[in-house]
């Protein structure tokens, strides 16, 4: 593995560290090639249940859980120019349980994988126990740190680089297409940036195989006007994501209130291609609108996956 895939801790600290791949130890860390699990594939909880004197069961849902991951490290202090026990120290700094509530540019750590088949994903971990040194022999003495992380992500999607895409206009009103697609294999709950103005969204319902998936189904033309976005607000973030508010404004009034349960309703499923989804403003200030649709890409395993 160590041949193939670049991994790298990217500490809370905003340290770096190579353990595996072409870089590996050049920071005096390594992982052990013995010493990973859970680093691959999401895990899943199949959900289903069987009627009287039904034969089998019938398959009603999958859940994705948490992922939790455990990874061993070998830390060469005889390689590091400081006193014997700082490496290790320092790579324990790399990681938390917990945000640091007065670090407001606070950013958890993350297992970055970089393979020549998917470019590069991460993964935000947090750890779940406190971590496991060695101490069968005396790793001072001996100059060398045998330690492992039991590591849990709340999300346990990998990420890539994502995408965003933009509709715009110089006056008051306007309208147009703006280009969606996901080509991951999870449903992209998509995000909006919105200025000032009396939006018409895009909400179609989808249709269609792996790769080929349209505008289709119960709803293939839904649209949903929004109420407008007026100076008090200064702009509205509108998202998919339902562990999160569906509709906030930059300066806090009750902007979702004012839509009345009037939401988007429909995620952009997995492998779909490029597509043009109409899109209009009216009622903006002189200077025109600009509405950003952002494409977050998440996906199940730390590489592969891609639609072929």
């Amino acid at each position: 593995m160590r041949d193939r895939v670049d991994i790298t801790i990217l500490g809370a600290d905003g340290s770096a560290w190579p353990v595996a791949g072409r870089y590996a130890g050049r920071a005096g860390v390594i992982i052990s090639e013995k010493g990973v699990d859970g680093v691959l594939d999401a895990p899943i909880t199949v959900i289903h249940d069987s009627t009287v004197k039904q034969v089998g069961g019938t398959l009603r849902g999958v859940d994705y859980p948490v992922r939790d991951m455990i990874l061993r490290f070998y830390a060469f202090e005889d390689e590091y120019l400081g006193r014997t026990g700082e490496l290790e120290s320092r790579l324990r700094q790399a990681f938390v349980a917990e945000a640091d509530r007065w670090d407001p540019d606070f950013r958890p750590p993350r297992v970055k994988v970089v393979t020549p088949l998917s470019g590069p994903r991460t993964l935000e971990v947090w750890m779940s126990e406190a971590p496991d040194v060695v101490l069968d022999d005396d790793p001072i003495e001996d100059e060398m740190f045998d330690v492992t992380y039991q590591l849990r992500a709340y999300q346990p999607m990998w990420r890539s680089k994502p995408d965003m895409r933009f509709f715009e206009t110089s006056s008051s009103s306007g309208s147009g297409f703006i280009e969606v697609w996901n080509p991951t294999d999870r449903p992209l709950e998509q995000r909006w940036e919105l200025t000032r103005g009396i939006w018409t969204l895009p909400d179609p319902t989808w249709t269609g195989p792996k790769g080929k998936r349209k505008p289709g189904g119960a709803f293939p033309n839904r649209v949903q006007p929004l109420p407008e976005i007026t100076a008090a607000d200064g702009g509205v973030t509108i998202q998919m994501d339902r562990s999160k508010r569906h509709a906030t404004s930059a300066t806090g009034t009750p902007y979702e209130a004012r839509m009345q349960g009037k939401w988007l309703r429909h995620v952009i499923p997995p492998y779909t291609p490029k597509t043009m989804l109409p899109i209009s403003v009216t009622g903006a200030p002189a200077g025109g609108a600009r509405a950003e649709l952002h494409m977050e890409r998440l996906w199940s395993r730390a590489w592969g996956l891609e639609w072929r």
